[in-house]
């Protein structure tokens, strides 16, 4: 019918006739013009929205697929450690149902399979997981009778190979140089690991005397910077980490608490989570000059803007808190973080709970290239737990005093290192997870 009526419009004659009537009323083109104008614009619009509309087909793919990892490698890493096989399923589905994705609910189909039913590890001790959903059509559905089906697939490999602790790791396995270090940088990791997922020659690039000091470094790629030094080897050509936070997920919230909330001037304010556990600063949250804000337990999230703390002002969270930038608006950016040189931060992640672990949390499903994370709060930056960036790169200077005395992990996906900064890994009792080779391994 569509494409009969885009006929009927061609090819319509140019002057209709109406017996007894004047042929020349119908004949009259001085509208047509207006008319194929209008309908013109109704295609327009009608594409922009169908390409809106496959943007989240592919944005569900890659959550999706980000669920399909969790599950694999879950499952994988329980079998490493001893589990029997009849609970494989249980832990690889629990694991997908934190990113939103259980099966027989929305039309969610999670399949487990040991050992894999396809690709190249069906005879090893592996686990394959297969996420399927179909996609409700919009206004695709004045081109489709039904919507695309999504699917995710991955498999993980049980495996008890090379450990080793690690307190700094970039995730990117694609750039050219995933850490990077220049000037008079100092970084010292005596209990633990720099663990460089890039599989290039250049994964880090260390310039102008900067120096590493580290416990034990892994490469995917190969190691080349020639300020590296270890106290117990440097490991080329070993297998990718797997990403230890991958199924911790964004709580649920809805609504505002505070807009474009700031502390300046030299005030002070605290704010509670309250009985939900959640408080949501829409649009920002910015300190500056002098102030101080004090956060409660539980978790405060950034929806959309910038996390600012100015020098000299103060962010203090000590009781088991977690921070999460990330958007409730597809169309717009991802929250981002700016800790100025001389801001005071101290903030201590919970020690239990789907969070567990976890200071600052940038959403996964922030992925820009052009963003800019900065925490180079210095000497005065201490933060007990994971600094979490899991999709995109981050600038960092903590000063030696950064996790105390206790622990810090910073995970990124791209790191660029300046000035002094300690990790230590002292990670009992704080919540952390164990971030190591040992366990569920992706291989597909």
């Amino acid at each position: 019918m569509r494409d009969l009526l885009i006929t009927n419009i061609t090819r319509r004659p140019s002057v209709a006739r109406i017996p007894g009537g004047n042929g020349r009323v119908l004949g009259d083109r001085s509208g047509a013009t207006a008319i194929v104008l209008a309908l013109t614009l109704s295609v327009i619009a009608g594409f922009t929205g169908l390409g809106t509309e496959v943007a989240s087909w592919y944005l569900a793919q890659r959550t999706m697929q980000g669920a399909a990892d969790a599950g694999a490698s879950t499952a994988a890493a329980a079998l490493a450690a001893g589990a029997p096989i009849s609970t494989l399923a249980t832990e690889a589905k629990s694991a997908t149902a934190s990113f939103g994705y259980v099966n027989g609910s929305r039309g969610v189909s999670v399949t487990i399979n040991y050992p894999p039913k396809s690709g190249n590890y069906q005879s090893s001790p592996a686990v394959e997981e297969i996420i399927t959903q179909p996609q409700r059509p919009l206004l695709s559905k004045l081109f489709i009778s039904t919507g695309p089906t999504v699917s995710a697939r991955a498999v993980a490999l049980a495996d008890s190979g090379k450990t080793g602790q690690a307190c700094v790791v970039a995730l990117d396995p694609n750039n050219e140089t995933s850490v990077t270090t220049s000037g008079s940088t100092a970084l010292d990791f005596p209990g633990c690991s720099l663990y460089l997922n890039a599989t290039s020659t250049s994964a880090l690039t260390m310039t102008g005397g900067a120096t590493i000091s580290a416990a034990t470094a892994y490469f995917v790629g190969n190691e080349n910077g020639a300020g590296l030094t270890t106290a117990y080897g440097t490991y080329t050509g070993v297998d990718p980490l797997i990403d230890p936070y991958l199924n911790a997920a964004v709580p649920s919230y809805s609504g505002c608490t505070s807009n474009n909330y700031k502390v300046t001037g030299g005030a002070s304010a605290t704010k509670t989570a309250g009985s939900s556990g959640v408080y949501v600063f829409c649009n920002g949250l910015t300190l500056s000059g002098g102030s101080s804000l004090t956060l409660g337990a539980g978790t405060f999230i950034i929806d959309g803007g910038l996390l600012s703390v100015g020098g000299g002002s103060t962010l203090t969270a000590t009781s088991g808190t977690t921070i999460i930038l990330t958007t409730s608006n597809p169309s717009k950016s991802c929250a981002t973080t700016k800790i100025d040189g001389g801001a005071i931060i101290t903030l201590t992640a919970p020690t239990s709970g789907a969070l567990s672990g976890i200071a600052i949390y940038q959403d996964r499903a922030c992925i820009d290239s052009s963003a800019s994370n900065s925490l180079t709060g210095g000497g005065t930056q201490n933060i007990v737990g994971a600094i979490y960036f899991p999709g995109e790169a981050v600038s960092y200077s903590g000063g030696s005093p950064t996790g105390g005395a206790q622990c810090t992990q910073l995970i990124a996906w791209t790191i660029a290192f300046s000035g002094a900064s300690t990790f230590n890994n002292n990670c009992t009792g704080t919540g952390t997870r164990s971030v190591s080779l040992t366990g569920g391994r992706l291989v597909e």
